[in-house]
């Protein structure tokens, strides 16, 4: 028989585990309130809303794609035995925009992928 109270926690802790490992350009600066009661802590958290590209475009020899990132950042509060609070939170969704090369002109006028593009170059 399942425990909720434990497997709920369990799976918000995986949930901020994750959110931890994603990459550093995903995650956005943001501050979460004090935690003043004894024995609770926070844990910041980074959800991915959404990632799209652009369509590829030249700059020179290069070509490139905007990558834009939206992530819902979270404030969650654990106690030590892992008990979530609903004093937890999410703030405004926050979205970047980034420029990944795809293709690297050659000097013989050719172009390349850059890993881990792995399309034809120049793109289609």
């Amino acid at each position: 028989m399942f425990d909720w109270r434990r497997l709920i926690p369990a799976i918000f802790g995986t949930a901020c585990a994750a959110s931890a490992l994603a990459p550093s350009a995903l995650r956005a600066d943001h501050r979460c309130d004090p935690v003043t009661d004894p024995g609770w802590r926070t844990v910041v958290a980074h959800e991915l809303i959404s990632q799209g590209d652009s369509a590829p475009y030249r700059d020179g020899a290069n070509w490139f794609v905007d990558r834009t990132t939206t992530v819902l950042p979270f404030c969650h509060y654990f106690d030590d035995i892992g008990n979530y609070s609903l004093r937890s939170y999410s703030l405004s969704p926050r979205t970047s925009t980034e420029r990944i090369a795809i293709c690297q002109g050659t000097a013989s006028g050719e172009s390349v992928a850059v890993p881990p593009y792995a399309g034809p170059c120049p793109p289609k």
